[in-house]
């Protein structure tokens, strides 16, 4: 029996190749989009989940003076081990930090390259996190302060083919490190972390120094392991709570308790709820909220290919009123109709998917290139697809052919077999002009919501920083012979006539992050009137290369000496202080104790944090050896020379310690590279769900013009000009759009409004981008319609009546 109805179905998609072909084609769009999004979203949200046990990461919470709030991702050792030991639901802990400073040269005979994805992790680091450590024992692999565990792919790219168990390796920068390798673990993806090295937390530099418990113990990411039972938010309020006993005897510092606040944020929700995190900027993050709007795209273009199917086939049931009126007269049951018109839907669906999976085979690798991600897609490596296309089959033939058989299998033998029962069944079928009108409102929802997106980006793209990115080349100097000698090299640097200036620094405006920051106190004033500050600790020609504007007062001067301790803040700083006259005024930024610094210049503001928020309180201070990083302003055009020109210089001082190099204004672009990606994304995706729009439009209009054909040829007899017979066809297309419309417009603006509240800056909507969606979408309408229309009003009368 079902495969008799599978040989029906197949012959009637082949005596219609043509509605069988439009109908598989738009399938096959939808489904092939659909998976891809649905490809990209399991991976995103696949971060994270491979490990087995929870453990939740240590945030802090401090308020700055203004109202605002920064979260940290870093806290002492001394916290860290406080927590641990006198708080009730905390079982265990493990301290990591990565190397925050310049890259290190990685050495091993004749290769030689430079990294900064290192972390140092304590020995229970597999205990924590579920990599597959492929070589060494995972319990012992960290546990010597001598050994060192690598990725998969650095391994190869050091050892190639060769086994690097016991292999030592050299690290040469601001620290020098031999290490043996103890272990090769699988490179981490969808993960927060990002390393290729993993070094003990115990490690010492060869000179014997201990890197983590000296240089960074004030700055270590915590995970714990918490009680069963134990909530979070309870193991964080008893973290204030023994902070508040331990210091009751202590005012000053039960003041700042009050400004702070702790939470404990499980692993699994790292990677998409960390972008208000700082001093994490090594690790990667998600955007949740752009990830779903392209999920919701992809579910759109799925569900505007459906309702293609559904309208075509509804359309198509005209024609085969005779057939279904005779399997009825030769006793056919309802059922029995309702399996013969969903096996073609199958039929439909099956050549749809399988198209897909070709076709998905094609696109997926340039989706991945589009968006930076690697995502498995063989059936058998990746179990998540197969059972995807399993669903879609069942989902997209059930979706697409169940309607149209409970319609057409609905007929009555007189109104099958006479035309005028048969038109007026459909002229009376409000749902079919519903779905018709939930398409379009879908298509103006998408183009006016990429527009607004268009718009934000383009604005984000060319918003003032407050600096100049353009033309800056930044070396970063993690060289002990250069530092030596680096006066001479700044100096010969200088002697290029496409260098207009050097400057040295610990930090670099664009980086996202600094080294430094802390709470700042005006000298004289209570601790509870100040503000938190970020710090860029510099040497006085820094302010000059970036083109920073002094709105107040004056840069640092060289020739004066009392400038070394003096500051420069921003009008952030300012004004979320509360001085009215800063210059003169004398703060305090290493807390009550330390020195005061006095205020000589107020810079103008600058974006040198994500522009998703505002700008926020800085500083610029000066120290001597404040030259981790040279910012060098060049002549436009000239990048390819001078960087020739300073890695020539670079390897006369230091043929060991690779050169390396960065434009500031890539790195900038770089930090919303994957914000730029997945809009770009969105904006593809649309276009194509607008084509989807279009091939429905285009079945549907059939449909109209067949319906219309005898009513357009009397018209014409009688004497209707060819624009009235096209507008007769256009009109109820046009009343469609206008509902649609009217139910988009709100919805997007809903929508788009909460998207924007995530950048501090951003455009404003009005009603020029619906105006320009809209008239996308009526001129997409009224020419697919008009086509067909116009072919119809010009057919020759006669034989439009005399058909049957």
């Amino acid at each position: 029996m079902w495969r008799n109805y599978l040989i029906t179905a197949y012959r009637n998609l082949l005596r219609n190749r043509i509605y069988a072909a439009m109908n598989i084609l738009g399938l096959t769009l939808g489904v092939t989009c659909f998976s891809i999004i649905a490809l990209y979203l399991h991976n995103e949200m696949g971060y994270d989940q491979l490990h087995e046990q929870a453990s939740y990461r240590f945030l802090y919470n401090e308020q700055t003076g203004s109202g605002a709030s920064r979260t940290a991702g870093i806290v002492s050792i001394e916290t860290l081990d406080q927590i641990e030991g006198n708080v009730a639901g905390v079982e265990d802990k493990i301290m990591l930090r990565d190397y925050g400073s310049g890259p290190l040269a990685i050495l091993y005979k004749d290769v030689k390259f430079k990294s900064r994805n290192m972390m140092f992790a304590e020995s229970d680091f597999f205990d924590y996190f579920s990599f597959e450590l492929k070589r060494g024992d995972a319990k012992t692999a960290l546990a010597d302060p001598k050994g060192l565990v690598i990725t998969e792919s650095a391994a190869k790219r050091i050892f190639g083919e060769a086994n690097p168990m016991g292999e030592t390796v050299k690290f040469l920068g601001n620290y020098v490190f031999t290490l043996q390798v103890t272990g090769v673990v699988e490179d981490p993806k969808q993960s927060h972390f990002n390393f290729e090295f993993l070094l003990p937390f115990e490690v010492k530099d060869d000179r014997g120094f201990e890197v983590m418990r000296g240089g960074f113990k004030g700055s270590m990411y915590g995970y714990f392991k918490l009680a069963d039972g134990a909530q979070p938010e309870q193991v964080a309020a008893a973290v204030k709570d023994y902070y508040l006993d331990y210091y009751k005897d202590d005012a000053g510092t039960l003041e700042a308790l009050q400004r702070e606040s702790y939470t404990f944020q499980s692993v699994y929700d790292i990677y998409f709820d960390s972008g208000h995190v700082t001093f994490d900027e090594n690790f990667n993050k998600g955007n949740l909220q752009n990830t779903l709007i392209l999920g919701a795209i992809g579910l759109f273009i799925l569900i505007v290919a459906c309702m293609n199917y559904i309208n075509a086939a509804t359309a198509k049931a005209l024609n085969r009123r005779r057939e279904i009126g005779v399997r009825k007269v030769f006793g056919a049951f309802k059922r029995q109709l309702i399996i013969q018109f969903m096996s073609e839907a199958f039929m439909v669906s099956l050549s749809a998917i399988l198209l897909s999976v070709l076709l998905t085979d094609v696109l997926l690798p340039q989706f991945q290139l589009l968006m930076g991600k690697t995502m498995p897609i063989s059936l058998l490596e990746n179990p998540f697809y197969l059972q995807l296309l399993l669903g879609l089959l069942v989902a997209v033939s059930m979706l697409s052919g169940l309607y149209p058989a409970l319609i057409m299998s609905a007929f009555k033998p007189v109104e099958a077999f006479n035309s005028h029962h048969s038109k007026s069944f459909f002229k009376t079928n409000k749902v079919r002009s519903f779905l018709v009108g939930f398409q379009i409102m879908l298509t103006m929802m998408l183009i006016s919501a990429v527009v607004l997106v268009i718009k934000q980006t383009h604005y984000i793209n060319n918003l003032d920083l407050g600096f100049n990115k353009e033309d800056v080349l930044i070396i970063p100097n993690n060289s002990d012979k250069v530092n030596q000698n680096l006066q001479t090299y700044k100096n010969e640097l200088m002697r290029n006539p496409n260098v207009l200036g050097v400057a040295t620094s610990m930090d670099v405006i664009g980086f996202q992050y600094t080294n430094n920051s802390g709470y700042v106190t005006v000298d004289g004033q209570p601790n509870d009137e100040g503000t938190l500050a970020t710090y860029f600790t510099t040497q006085m020609d820094f302010m000059e290369i970036y083109d920073l504007d002094i709105v107040n007062g004056r840069a640092f001067n060289p020739e004066l000496s009392t400038d070394s301790t003096s500051i420069i803040v921003n009008e952030a700083f300012v004004n979320s202080i509360g001085l009215n006259d800063p210059l003169g005024k004398k703060v305090r930024i290493y807390g009550p104790e330390s020195t005061p610094k006095a205020i000589i210049g107020v810079v103008e503001d600058f974006k040198f944090q994500s522009i998703h928020n505002k700008v926020k309180p800085a500083l610029f201070l000066i120290h001597p050896r404040a030259n981790w990083f040279m910012s060098v302003r060049i002549q436009s055009g000239s990048g390819a020379e001078v960087v020739d020109y300073a890695r020539n210089l670079w390897e006369e001082m230091d043929s060991v310690y690779p050169f390396g190099y960065m434009f500031l204004e890539d790195n900038i672009n770089a930090y919303y590279d994957e914000e730029q990606r997945i809009q770009s994304a969105i904006e593809v995706f649309a276009v194509i769900c607008i084509i989807i729009s279009c091939l429905g439009l285009y079945g549907m209009t059939a449909y109209v013009i067949e319906r219309k054909i005898k009513e357009i040829g009397i018209r014409k007899v009688l004497g209707a000009q060819v624009k009235s017979l096209v507008w007769l066809v256009n009109q109820k297309f046009v009343q469609i759009f206008l509902v649609g419309t009217l139910i988009a417009i709100p919805a997007v603006y809903f929508s788009i409004s909460k998207w924007l509240e995530g950048f501090a800056y951003h455009i404003t909507i009005g009603v020029g981008s619906f105006l320009i969606a809209g008239i996308i979408v009526l001129l997409v309408i009224i020419s697919t319609v008009s086509i067909q229309a116009f072919k119809a009003a010009l057919s020759n009368p006669t034989k439009t009546l005399r058909t049957e």
